[in-house]
């Protein structure tokens, strides 16, 4: 049960992926089997079927009956609005969000070598982001961070990286909002490390508690 303010993360695990392709709606089938390699299209089976579980397991729903339908600006929901989700499927793993009222964004990337990540910072974050990044694994906190914010607010990358700062170090944090320092307080970022080799975070609007699970 998550209880009013609550915001619960789970890790799932896809090293070893569970055959959950009866739990999938069709179109779910459809969208796996545009996966040309077997792997990454089990991961994907796993990680839609581990989410409708776990919206089972709190809502009491059959995961088979689970409709799923987007938000003006596209995000997923639960057409009957029972919870709030987001999910992060990346390589190995899935993180996957719940709460009951709160709208919550969620990222997760592993720590890959890239050769152009101070590039990558210099095109896509602030300038002061950009400034603080010393390594790799700064990169990937502030890049998860920005990713989960912006999923929170229901909007891609396209949503406006640079209209906002977040912090690379902890305590996670929004630094400001087109230059609002108050407006970043009002929400709650969250650094994960749920893997060796993972990096997560995830995002949500107030002061709420979090709960982090591994399924």
């Amino acid at each position: 049960m998550i209880g009013v303010g609550e915001v619960h993360v789970w890790y799932v695990n896809l090293k070893t992926p569970t055959d959950l392709t009866d739990l999938l709606s069709d179109d779910e089938r459809q969208r796996a089997a545009r996966y040309l390699h077997p792997r990454p299209r089990q991961q994907f089976i796993a990680a839609r079927g581990s989410l409708r579980r776990l919206l089972a397991r709190y809502t009491g729903d059959d995961p088979r009956a689970i409709a799923f339908t987007t938000t003006g600006n596209g995000k997923p929901c639960m057409v009957s609005g029972a919870l709030l989700f987001n999910v992060s499927h990346s390589g190995e793993g899935a993180l996957i969000a719940l709460s009951r009222e709160i709208e919550v964004g969620v990222d997760l990337e592993w720590l890959r070598p890239r050769e152009s990540f101070m590039d990558m910072a210099r095109r896509y974050f602030t300038l002061q982001e950009a400034e603080a990044i010393g390594d790799l694994r700064s990169f990937y906190a502030v890049w998860t961070r920005k990713e989960a914010f912006l999923k929170a607010l229901g909007l891609g990358l396209a949503g406006g990286l640079e209209r906002f700062a977040v912090s690379h170090d902890e305590p996670a944090r929004v630094l400001h909002i087109d230059g609002d320092t108050e407006a970043g307080r009002r929400w709650t970022l969250v650094s994960l490390e749920p893997d060796q080799g993972a990096v997560g975070a995830v995002a949500f609007q107030g002061v709420g508690t979090l709960h982090s699970f591994t399924e």
